[in-house]
């Protein structure tokens, strides 16, 4: 059983070998490659070529080939500023609400940052193509006008004028629907959801106003044979999933401080949750064997419904040999 296999029957509930194996390795695997991360972030070849190597050395079940947050707004104007010691930083390109009508939808083409990650995922696709499950990735239309705006204006927005966060997140939400359509045009055989900052808002705000947006981005993803969507939220969610699975993702991304045993009664049919190990205190600092009875606990406390694989990214630094025990110990797991 591959990659894709297994990953296609565990989301539908039927018999697989283990569960999928799937840690989002990021910015870990440029420094497993012995990457410069800019390297890694602009030059498609060299990011097509680091993730074919990294799921074929640690036996990853996916290949998402994400790199940084200004992904897509680089191609509505945003510069990431370099820093040697803290990698980049960038300005906010809505400065007043009035700047949301300057905006451009961009053009999906060879040489853009989005253009890229087309190329990307054909490279990854005309090997790994039913073989390892691939992943795009789409941040949503919340956090990337967060990022456009500066966290703390929208903040305040919320209260006094969530008018303009509506109008400012319908931009993004066109621009993530054409590259999701695009993505999926390209190979990929489901998308991952990004929303960060989704976990910084109220669940009644996420349900008139965010729930709308990610139904209809869940529904182009999952309209594809197998096509699966996978929605990620960082920190404790437990209070937005009610909305969050009522998107219809099949694949919902759990941090480690979400409790699993409280929340795994939630899941509707054919809809798994990925997560849970913490980056820091487990993949990180931890040591190989603890890695069993790390995924054995996730594995309980779902009843097998869990994709294994980090609550966030996984940490630059996290040795190799943590993730080789990770790997293991899902291949040895108990399934109920």
């Amino acid at each position: 059983m591959n990659g894709y296999e297994r990953t296609v029957a565990f989301v539908k509930g039927e018999p697989v070998d283990h569960p999928p194996f799937m840690p989002l390795v990021i910015e870990w695997a440029s420094v497993q490659c012995g990457l410069d991360y800019r390297d890694f972030i602009y030059k498609p070849e060299v990011r097509t070529k680091a993730y074919l190597d990294i799921v074929e050395r640690f036996d990853l079940d996916h290949i998402l080939v994400d790199a940084d947050f200004s992904e897509q707004l680089e191609d509505f104007g945003q510069i990431p500023v370099w820093k040697e010691s803290t990698g980049y930083v960038v300005e906010p390109i809505i400065n007043s609400p009035e700047d949301i009508d300057k905006l451009v939808i961009p053009e999906i083409k060879p040489g853009t940052r989005q253009g890229n990650r087309i190329e990307i995922i054909k490279g990854v696709a005309a090997k790994e193509k039913g073989h390892r499950y691939i992943f795009g990735i789409c941040v949503g239309p919340f956090t990337e006008y967060c990022n456009a705006r500066g966290l703390k204006k929208v903040m305040k927005e919320m209260v006094k004028d969530p008018d303009t966060i509506r109008k400012g997140m319908k931009v993004f939400f066109e621009n993530g629907m054409n590259f999701i359509k695009a993505q999926m045009e390209a190979g990929a055989d489901g998308i991952q959801i990004v929303e960060p900052n989704c976990s910084l808002i109220s669940p009644k705000f996420y349900e008139e106003n965010i729930l709308p947006l990610h139904k209809e981005m869940v529904a182009e993803i999952q309209k594809h044979e197998n096509g699966f969507a996978r929605v990620h939220v960082c920190g404790d969610t437990s209070a937005l999933m009610p909305y969050t699975l009522a998107t219809g993702t099949h694949i919902l991304d759990v941090d480690s401080a979400v409790d699993l045993e409280k929340v795994a009664h939630l899941l509707g049919p054919e809809q798994v949750f990925c997560g849970n190990l913490n980056t820091a205190e487990e993949l990180l600092m931890g040591t190989p064997d603890i890695f069993p009875e790390a995924v054995q606990k996730r594995v309980d406390a779902t009843n097998n419904r869990i994709i294994l694989c980090s609550g966030c990214d996984v940490p630059p630094a996290t040795p190799a040999e943590n993730m080789h025990a990770f790997h293991d110990a899902v291949v040895n797991c108990r399934q109920k």
